[in-house]
């Protein structure tokens, strides 16, 4: 049902019987051999400059204390808190304080909307903490499924300093796996709370581009992608759709 319980939500207390929510997997070998990738090639910095820019996304908590923790992990900070009708609720914003003013008119700042859920809208019976709807387990329902986040500089951001940066195969040494155990590393360290995965990453060929995608659950349990841009092939692929029958959009 959509109410959920205490297993659904993310930003769980670490696991008592020594396993951990993040298991390490043998990461897909790239593409094609050649030197990392810089961030200034990956497709994510071709539309930087449009006129129509994504302001924010808004995401519902029962906590926003806990919430804005979690997010603090991806790099997140408060920008702004305000009330909007019984609810507390924030922007938060990616990147350094110098950077917002410079980077505001080009929409590359990415933005995310707290609103918390206050106590007598949410009813939880004693013992039970609402979540949301486990998306990942319901692929048949309509409408926004999830948000994505394009961590690639993030991955090669943390390479540079190694002398293996400049090899050919330097991308398979570092990846999305790697980066998300730091990352819960990271969380147990200051909160003493694992991450939990909803999808572990696996690469997907999109266009010609490669990429490492997995999924996280936030503190309420909605769905967060993880993108690693990995290079580019030189042929075309194929998309698989079907050619349109020229009906329009409803079947």
């Amino acid at each position: 049902n959509g109410d959920g319980n205490e297993e659904d939500g993310e930003m769980k207390d670490a696991p008592q019987n020594g396993n951990t929510a993040i298991t390490t997997s043998t990461s897909p070998v790239a593409p094609t051999a050649r030197a990392p990738p810089s961030t200034n090639d990956s497709p994510s910095s071709l539309f930087r400059k449009s006129s129509l820019v994504s302001h924010h996304v808004a995401i519902k908590t029962r906590n926003i204390e806990n919430a804005i923790d979690f997010y603090s992990l991806l790099g997140f900070r408060v920008e702004s808190k305000f009330i909007t009708g019984p609810a507390r609720a924030a922007w938060l914003i990616h990147g350094s304080k110098e950077s917002d003013t410079e980077n505001y008119t080009e929409g590359s700042n990415t933005r995310i909307e707290l609103l918390e859920v206050p106590n007598h809208m949410l009813n939880e019976p004693e013992g039970m903490k609402r979540r949301a709807m486990d998306l990942n387990a319901r692929p048949e329902l309509l409408g926004l499924n999830h948000f994505a986040l394009d961590v690639t500089s993030c991955i090669s951001s943390h390479d540079e300093d190694d002398e293996s940066y400049q090899s050919a195969s330097s991308c398979s040494l570092y990846n999305l796996q790697e980066w998300m155990e730091d990352l819960n590393a990271s969380s147990m360290r200051k909160f003493g709370k694992s991450l939990r995965v909803a999808v572990k990453p696996t690469k997907r060929i999109i266009g010609r581009d490669v990429y490492e995608m997995a999924f996280l659950y936030d503190a309420d349990g909605a769905l967060v992608e993880l993108l690693n841009w990995s290079g580019r092939l030189e042929q075309d692929v194929g998309d698989g759709w079907i050619p349109w029958d020229g009906k329009g959009f409803v079947v």
